[in-house]
């Protein structure tokens, strides 16, 4: 604004005597102030608004591309609520990372800025996360879809033909496993391509691994997966020839099959786990062999989208919100839905034009949307899965010191709800896991504020006592008892080391540590900084062990325990009020990244 005013400023050489010259200068300061407070009037008249009121809106990688087209529109009609400029900073965020860092502590300069809004690529997302008691108290019952791709199994077009594709399919999710199962799968259709090979993606990480693994185990559509319907988790696993990350990662290797010639992707692999819009998306690069989105029968959850404004986190202000809804107005209106169905989503179930047989899709989806899973049935079955399929080598640490032995519950001690915990999750692993068991206070042993209670071994290995690892473990916590004060950098240290020595090079190793308090050891230490000098130290490292913490009740340092976690690579957890420390202790063993977002 400023280089469009240009006031003549008369030489001093051109004027009379010097004493003239302040009142100049001055004459020469209001015009220029004059000429400022004119155009910002000006300006701030045209916009019709003043200030500026930003809200952070975190979305999912895959469609944050169109919400950064949507915010660059919308910002050109010069938004604004009750007379402020309003703004939105879109940033893209994995939704799995998201679910798990909404549930710690937030550490802006590992995360990024506080989200005001979070859409994740789906509402199982936000059911997962929601088994936080501190991020569900943040999501709100209110969740507009603003876009929708469903979760299929995607297949190369001639293996769907063979199965009768596109008319009437009656192919289901729980066909995966039988077809896996039966060398003959294709010569009972007529063809000869081999085996049936089925790709499956990581659900910890993988959108459409997520979906399709919630709708395996789910069979009879209630929302809720019994003990019976976790076989079928099993059976999925079983069934999956080739394990990977993400979808993207399978399209690669079709693309690269597809180069040489049609039959490498037909050996490639006959169905992986996929949304419709990446089908639409691979067949957009014209491939010899393309691929279609086959929807089992029984149904299929889909990328929602959902667009949640959370509920009065921590950093949320009254002005943020406000912005934040009147984005959500733009996204949700005439623009958006033009804007996404023009990209291969759906909107409101309506397709746009590039959903066709052509590109691999159906315009109207032939199968019913399934019921909206349970919080827990997304958290127990993602353990679960992961239990089963993740070679893990860990040592969890448990805080005894005294203030365990505080009421929170009933008549129930912080130390009965961790010992519960730390039973179910041991439970959980599967036998081939290889897992020990620390306690820690101050002076446990000798001058040691730690002590083993089970060493790092696999959980099936028959001990001294005759009895299991397993069996050893549940029985050494449940004879725990509370004392002593929180030794805690000393024993981080050490925990690492111990799990450094034992390392192994193709597991997941972790360390994970439960505390209630902050480090105050009287006899002395590390302090906060040697222990992070350490950890960064292990962390540049070629075996550098993670420690995923997690703060249990109210007086835990949950910003110290977030910059020691940050430091060696993880995240933080917190059970603040205490009663969902189970949930929270699986999700720190079980889906805690093992690398920083984001």
């Amino acid at each position: 604004m400023t280089n469009d005013l240009s006031p003549r400023v008369p030489s001093h050489r051109l004027g009379g005597p010097r004493r003239r010259r302040p009142l100049r200068a001055g004459l020469i300061v209001i015009v220029v102030l004059a000429g400022l407070l004119t155009a910002g009037f000006t300006y701030l008249a045209k916009r019709g608004c003043s200030g500026r009121d930003t809200a952070v809106v975190a979305v999912s990688p895959d469609i944050a591309p169109l919400f950064n087209q949507l915010d660059a529109s919308w910002s050109k009609t010069n938004p604004s609520v009750g007379g402020h400029c309003v703004a939105v900073t879109v940033v893209s965020r994995d939704s799995a990372l998201m679910a798990t860092q909404l549930a710690g502590p937030w550490d802006a300069a590992d995360n990024g800025p506080p989200p005001n809004v979070w859409v994740p690529s789906s509402t199982v997302w936000a059911q997962y996360a929601s088994t936080s008691a501190v991020v569900a108290k943040m999501v709100p019952k209110r969740q507009p879809s603003v876009a929708s791709s469903p979760s299929v199994l995607a297949m190369p077009k001639d293996m769907a033909a063979a199965l009768g594709w596109p008319n009437k399919v009656t192919f289901d999710w729980s066909d995966i496993a039988t077809a896996s199962a039966d060398p003959n799968y294709w010569q009972t259709h007529g063809q000869s391509y081999g085996r049936f090979v089925f790709s499956m993606t990581d659900p910890k990480t993988s959108t459409a691994g997520l979906l399709a693994l919630m709708s395996t185990a789910d069979a009879n559509n209630d929302g809720t997966v019994s003990a019976s319907e976790r076989a079928d988790v099993v059976a999925l696993k079983e069934s999956m020839h080739r394990y990977v990350g993400d979808t993207s990662d399978v399209t690669t290797q079709l693309a690269k099959a597809d180069r040489t010639s049609t039959a490498a992707v037909l050996a490639y692999g006959a169905a992986f786990p996929a949304l419709e819009r990446d089908v639409v998306a691979y067949d957009a690069t014209k491939p010899r062999e393309p691929l279609v989105a086959m929807y089992p029968s029984s149904g299929s959850y889909d990328a929602n989208y959902p667009y949640l404004s959370l509920a009065n986190p921590p950093w949320g202000t009254d002005a943020a919100l406000a912005a934040a809804t009147a984005f959500e107005s733009y996204v949700l209106g005439p623009n958006g839905r033009s804007l996404f169905l023009a990209n291969g989503y759906r909107v409101a179930g309506h397709g746009g034009p590039q959903l066709t047989n052509a590109n691999g899709a159906l315009a109207k989806v032939p199968s019913p949307l399934r019921t909206a899973p349970a919080p827990d049935s997304v958290a127990d079955t993602l353990n679960t899965w992961t239990a089963i399929t993740r070679q893990t080598n860990l040592l969890l640490v448990l805080d005894i010191s005294g203030s365990m032995a505080e009421v929170v519950s009933g008549k129930q001690t912080r130390m009965d709800l961790a010992k519960a915990a730390a039973v179910a999750a041991v439970r959980q692993f599967d036998p081939k896991s290889s897992v020990g068991l620390w306690v820690f206070s101050t002076a446990l042993n000798g001058t040691q504020d730690y002590k083993s209670l089970v060493s790092v071994g696999t959980l099936s290995d028959s001990m001294p006592d005759g009895q299991t690892r397993r069996q050893d473990m549940i029985d050494a916590i449940e004879n725990i008892t509370p004392g002593g004060d929180t030794g805690l950098y000393d024993t981080i240290a050490a925990a690492q080391a111990e799990m450094t020595a034992h390392y192994q090079q193709f597991a997941t190793n972790l360390v994970v540590l439960l505390t209630d308090g902050k480090n105050d050891d009287t006899t002395g230490g590390l302090s906060l900084a040697d222990l992070e000098r350490k950890l960064n130290a292990a962390r540049s490292s070629a075996k550098n062990v993670p420690v995923v913490t997690i703060g249990f009740g109210a007086d835990a340092d949950f910003a110290t325990l977030a910059q020691i976690s940050h430091a060696s690579g993880t995240i933080s957890l917190s059970s603040q009020d205490g009663v969902d420390i189970d949930k929270v202790l699986l999700a720190g063993i079980f889906g805690a990244p093992t690398t920083p977002g984001p």
